[in-house]
């Protein structure tokens, strides 16, 4: 995708010059250099999402999808803290998966996919998360139609992202048609108005 595709998308363009994997991010277009700097400004984040995903205490097996891994820290937190999880963890950038798949996780899977083209069957996973990847995306309804798709019957998905870049609750139900609940989290749980990120919550019904 050019950067002029981008731009026309409204997405993608956050931190001044689009990288070729989308983050966005200029010199941090380094896999090494984007692992440090995000695990330091990002690293309660990622260890509150893990500690939420073993609070759900899912059976062995079951399968959790992370999309925009980056270097892939979030799913070896996931990892970390549910063992005996399957879970998958995508990025658009060759490089950031490159980067990660240097270092073997026990039940982690990497792979390059796109978020608006998921290379899974309908109703795979358990639990989908995104953590500050969401205003990356060129297509966000798209996506969020993936990620609709992909998951099971009584799973959900959890899209972290500063809170004025998440949509709507509206234009996502308009956008996924009936049969998904869907909440706008202004604030997560147990955080301050301080805090920048919230979160949206998909559940089929």
């Amino acid at each position: 995708m050019t950067d002029t595709d981008h731009h026309q998308h409204g997405r993608g363009r956050l931190h001044g010059r689009l990288t070729p994997h989308g983050h966005g991010m200029g010199p941090m277009n380094d896999p090494g250099r984007y692992e440090r700097v995000s695990g330091h400004l990002s690293g309660r984040l990622y260890r509150r999402v893990a500690r939420d995903v073993a609070a759900l205490r899912l059976p062995a097996g079951a399968r959790v999808l992370d999309v925009g891994t980056g270097p892939g820290t979030m799913p070896r937190r996931i990892a970390e803290s549910a063992p005996g999880l399957r879970i998958d963890a995508i990025d658009v950038s060759t490089e950031m998966i490159a980067w990660a798949q240097q270092r073997a996780t026990p039940g982690v899977t990497f792979a390059v996919a796109d978020v608006a083209e998921l290379p899974w069957p309908d109703a795979t996973f358990d639990v989908v998360v995104s953590t500050l990847s969401q205003h990356h995306w060129a297509d966000v309804d798209a996506g969020l139609r993936e990620v609709r798709r992909v998951l099971r019957p009584g799973g959900q998905a959890w899209v972290y992202d500063v809170r004025w870049a998440l949509p709507q609750e509206e234009s996502v139900a308009a956008s996924l048609g009936t049969g998904t609940s869907v909440v706008r989290e202004r604030r997560l749980a147990r955080t301050s108005w301080l805090n920048p990120v919230g979160r949206l919550v998909l559940r089929p019904v």
